[in-house]
């Protein structure tokens, strides 16, 4: 509210602060905080300067939604109240800028639904607790039901705008979990609530805390669909681009006879998805027979006859009408590789050791550890073979390409354990995310699951935090011992080609610690490096 008051022009103080801290530096696009309340400054003027000086975005803040009583009353009827602020927020829009409405009632955020107002944001009232919050004037339970009231009559009026809360009872990013869980929030804005913590170290910890149930904002809404959407599709975990994109493919490579190749590092989930498909398929009477190619030759695929007269049967004519999955095949000699195309182009196989054919009438799965152009680049796989590959290609990417998958992998693990413990709901804190978040994955997926159960082990509450996570290794774990601490920031840094903004966002810290310990490890700036 002091922002009303004669002190000093408010958009004036924000642009130069603005111009000398953040705009420099933000990767991202800045929305202005912009006020209307001064009838001498024209809104046309003030969002031209505005839009010229970088920001992409217009915020009706300060507001006069604070306001009530009379003050409020005198300014509305002098035009310079929140019709005013609704007016300038429609002219930035016309400018191409984007919108974000403050409001506190349900006729506010209606006018700005019908505004076209691109963020609605509800002020549930001023924060409480702490040495300077207010009392609460809702409770939890009233504030979500009122949010819940006032998102469904702007999403009457149009689907178009983000829906999201600030304020009020939320100072945890549990509270904010539960209110925006029943008012099918589409964010949350966290402000004051976060600059009120007094310490550098909490306020890092408490804003990953609020950003982590952002990042997970899916789970929300989905978790319980989900879990069936694994049941349903195959046990394939996963929502990311990539997961969806090989999900859509199953059931087409599931009807077609095309032999099928499946690469990924170890532990993404090859033999799954193999299993998948194979499951797809739908052929009651064929069996999945899974052989790794521990023998080059391919004695046990092909079958053989040694000189000593005694004859080893193969899996191809032991299994003739299974689905056969023959794990690292670029482990298979190159004659190997040919007998094995022979089988595809032609359904008929050759044993080792003399010139008996027989007939294959199953399906061929492959997997291999290295993507098809690697494995035909480095000739790990014939040419011939590769090229007949190609079209059955499936490529899993590792863990920590899609870490948007985590949460969901984490939870269906945690869903098996629960299974034997039928009194225990045990889950994962939002501190542990952060942790789990910023791993490197060498082990992928069975890495995580390995994690996961061990950590329910180590656990005796229902919530698994970092401490019981069993040690991390090498990799670039969230919290490094101190004497890595300076190679692990340098190599962040070199990753991001020492945009400190990113790499701040890189290692969840603020911008402020990441400068302090490049000062203090002496590590170099932007401008000392080419």
């Amino acid at each position: 509210m002091f922002s009303l008051l004669a002190l000093r022009q408010s958009n004036d103080f924000v642009m130069d602060f603005a111009q000398s801290e953040i705009l420099p530096f933000a990767k991202i696009p800045v929305f202005f905080g912009a006020c209307a309340f001064d009838p001498r400054r024209s809104i046309e003027d003030e969002l031209e300067r505005i839009e010229d000086a970088g920001f992409r975005g217009i915020v009706n803040f300060p507001t006069s939604i604070f306001l009530d009583g009379r003050f409020r009353s005198d300014i509305e009827t002098a035009g310079l109240g929140f019709q005013r602020e609704l007016e300038m927020l429609t002219a930035a829009r016309k400018k191409g800028m984007a919108t974000l409405a403050y409001v506190r009632t349900i006729p506010e955020a209606q006018q700005a639904a019908l505004a076209g107002i691109d963020i609605i944001n509800l002020n549930l009232g001023w924060n409480v607790g702490g040495t300077r919050g207010s009392r609460p004037g809702l409770s939890l339970a009233q504030s979500a039901e009122y949010a819940k009231v006032v998102f469904r009559q702007i999403r009457a009026i149009s689907a178009d705008p983000l829906c999201v809360l600030e304020g009020g009872p939320i100072v945890s990013p549990e509270q904010m979990y539960e209110v925006a869980a029943v008012s099918k929030a589409d964010g949350y804005i966290g402000g004051s609530t976060i600059d009120r913590v007094p310490l550098e170290a909490s306020v890092e910890q408490t804003t990953w805390a609020f950003k982590s149930v952002g990042t997970l904002r899916k789970r929300i809404d989905e978790l319980e669909r989900q879990l069936e959407y694994v049941q349903r599709e195959y046990s394939i975990v996963g929502r990311s681009p990539s997961i969806r994109r090989i999900k859509q493919r199953i059931d087409k490579l599931a009807a077609s006879t095309l032999p099928i190749l499946i690469t990924g590092e170890a532990g993404t989930g090859k033999k799954l998805l193999a299993r998948a498909i194979h499951e797809a398929a739908r052929h009651s009477n064929r069996k999945l027979i899974s052989e790794n190619c521990v023998d080059p030759n391919g004695a046990l695929v092909f079958g053989s006859s040694p000189y000593d007269g005694k004859k080893l049967i193969g899996l191809l004519q032991y299994y003739p009408k299974s689905t056969l999955l023959i794990e690292n095949v670029e482990r298979l000699c190159a004659d190997a590789q040919e007998r094995l195309l022979e089988v595809i182009e032609t359904g008929l196989y050759r044993r080792l050791g003399d010139n008996e054919r027989g007939e294959f009438e199953g399906r061929l799965i492959l997997t291999a550890t290295q993507p098809l152009s690697e494995l035909s680049a480095s000739g790990l796989l014939t040419a011939a073979l590769a090229s007949r590959l190609c079209p059955g290609h499936v490529f899993l990417p590792n863990l920590r390409n899609r870490l948007e998958d985590l949460p969901f992998l984490a939870e269906h693990f945690l869903q098996e354990l629960r299974k034997g413990r039928r009194s225990r709901n045990l889950s994962v804190h939002h501190s542990t995310y952060r942790v789990l978040m910023t791993y490197d994955w060498p082990g992928n997926i069975c890495e995580l699951r390995s994690m996961i159960e061990t950590a329910a082990m180590n656990c005796e509450g229902d919530w698994i935090k970092p401490e019981h996570l069993p040690p991390l290794g090498d990799s670039k774990a969230a919290e490094p011992h101190p004497e890595g601490e300076r190679e692990w920031i340098l190599d962040a840094l070199q990753r991001h080609r020492f945009r400190r903004g990113e790499t701040a966002r890189y290692l969840s810290v603020s911008r402020k610690t990441l400068y302090n310990k490049m000062r203090a490890y002496g590590l170099p700036s932007p401008r000392t490096t080419l």
